[in-house]
């Protein structure tokens, strides 16, 4: 797959992904002008509504209402290197899953192709074209 995003504005990128466009941006006091979400949260919502679509798959394999799931995904910043760190991904389900249900729903929700990427790093290689 490949994707290519391009500078359109003071650290502004619009990418067409798929015919969707997204911006991503800075803010402001970082130098840009606030026009959309930041890589980093870009990569934490990535891996959150990737744990919702598996949460949901399981939802409907199991006839467990999913109407009004939320995801929250909190993580926090480390230095030297800057990184991401300390993702915490919770899925609420308002219609409740069933104690016996727990244990498989977490395991299919932890088959997620991001968090299973972030669990086994992919060889990263950066170029200057």
């Amino acid at each position: 797959m490949k994707i290519t995003s391009k500078l359109t504005g003071p650290m502004r990128f619009e990418t067409d992904i798929r015919g969707h466009n997204i911006i991503v941006g800075q803010p402001v006091n970082s130098g840009g002008d606030d026009s959309g979400p930041t890589p980093p949260e870009l990569l934490a919502t990535s891996l959150g509504t990737c744990a919702g679509i598996y949460a949901s798959y399981f939802c409907s394999k199991h006839n467990i209402d999913p109407t009004g799931m939320e995801i929250t995904t909190e993580y926090a910043k480390a230095e030297h290197p800057a990184r991401l760190v300390d993702f915490v991904v919770t899925v609420t389900v308002p219609a409740g899953i069933a104690e016996e249900m727990k244990a498989p729903f977490l395991a299919t929700v932890e088959k997620c192709l991001i968090h299973n990427t972030l669990h086994e790093p992919p060889a990263v290689e950066i170029k200057v074209g």
